[in-house]
């Protein structure tokens, strides 16, 4: 054979090789991302039909469960640890859930939790007294805090440069101030907030009396007397004069907030530290509510100040992912517009409102074709790249 034609043959046979090792490497590459992004069309479907066998069943394996305890503010708290099958070390999440009396067994979690396993995440979800007790406590701070700590110190199944946190409702704001522990700095790579809030005393303004505003978005919805109630309800023990609190007691047991006059007991019984409490509760004016917050016993105070991340998260150092739906009938959507703006956007927030929700749950409109192309292509897009975001997370 000639030497140029051996030449021609050995450069074509290079040229080969070369394609060969970039479309093997490109593939590589490529894998986990186009991986990711089948998995979250899969995980959209499932967001938005709860609680039902959905498809992430068909390509992925049920995960590892356990019980765990670990020590955690003043006490040994117990935790559900889920796991992707297959061991390993992967990412982690801390999933805090919200003000509900079942806790880390609530069903909702328990979902949620081997949604995210499957997905590739070992999953904490420790049990929060406060929360479960339907009470705010900056007690529960602390423990969420240790329970990073924990999951961090799982180093046979956890990458300790990719842990979150995730939070929802009111168990949000806690888990964002948590996550602004300076012992998480190093530890913390991620948060999520949804339907969560940033300043307590503006979600106790559209709680009380309907209005919310951030900047120029503001509006109007008709107050839960539902949510009044049980807010009284769940924080008697805030009080100091037991007096105060069977008043108040009685007053939440009629659920007579909106005709105080009628209840079964007079106001004028109250001392003036009940008195602060059921003037803010029966409150219908917004331009009322700071000074009326202000005439509260210095404990109350002092509490919706330490369960106020606008107070305490200027130390977060972790990308934040926040999400919440409009409309919101339990906490306004202006509270994540003003908690990304405090967080300086840029490329430490993703800011996601979302109309196929209320608060935190779907609710879908009517299948028409309308919606279909105004609602559900939009929106279901919008989450798409909300869950491929998250997944990106672990990688």
């Amino acid at each position: 054979m000639p030497l140029g034609h051996q030449a021609v043959m050995g450069s074509r046979a290079r040229r080969w090789l070369v394609a060969f090792i970039a479309v093997t490497l490109g593939a590589i590459i490529l894998a986990p991302i186009m991986w990711d992004a089948v998995l979250s069309g899969l995980l959209t479907v499932e967001v938005l039909r709860p609680l039902r066998p959905g498809p992430t069943r068909w390509v992925t394996r049920s995960p590892q469960e356990a019980r765990v305890t670990f020590p955690g503010g003043d006490r040994g708290m117990e935790a559900n640890l889920y796991a992707p099958a297959g061991g390993g070390r992967r990412a982690g999440v801390v999933l805090v859930h919200g003000v509900v009396e079942t806790g880390k067994d609530d069903p909702r979690m328990v979902w949620l939790a081997r949604l995210l396993a499957r997905s590739g995440f070992v999953v904490l979800v420790p049990d929060f007294l406060g929360f479960k007790s339907l009470r705010l406590r900056a007690s529960d701070i602390r423990e969420m805090s240790d329970a990073v700590v924990y999951l961090h110190s799982l180093r046979e199944r956890v990458l300790p440069d990719r842990i979150g946190m995730i939070g929802f409702s009111y168990g949000a704001g806690p888990m964002l101030i948590a996550a602004a522990d300076p012992r998480l700095e190093r530890r913390l790579r991620f948060v999520v907030s949804f339907g969560g809030y940033y300043d307590l005393v503006q979600v106790i303004k559209f709680v009380t009396t309907g209005y919310y505003q951030y900047g120029e978005e503001k509006g109007y919805t008709k107050p839960s007397d539902y949510t009044r109630w049980i807010f009284l309800r769940y924080n008697l023990d805030l009080l100091r004069d037991p007096v105060d609190q069977a008043i108040l007691a009685r007053l939440a047991g009629t659920r007579d907030l909106e005709n105080p006059c009628e209840s079964p007991a007079l106001p004028s019984d109250l001392t003036p530290e009940g008195r602060s409490v059921y003037n803010l509760l029966v409150n219908r004016d917004p331009e009322k509510v700071e000074t009326l917050v202000s005439r509260l016993a210095p404990s109350i105070r002092e509490m919706i100040e330490q369960l106020s991340p606008s107070r305490r998260i200027s130390r977060l150092s972790a990308y934040a992912i926040i999400v919440h739906s409009d409309p919101d009938p339990f906490i306004p959507h202006t509270e994540s517009l003003a908690l990304a703006k405090a967080l300086g956007y840029g490329g430490r927030v993703r800011l996601d409102i979302l109309r196929l929700f209320r608060h935190v749950r779907p609710e879908l409109p009517e299948t028409t074709l309308g919606n279909f192309f105004r609602v559900y292509v939009p929106q279901g897009l919008n989450i798409y790249r909300l869950i491929f975001d998250l997944l990106r997370q672990r990688r």
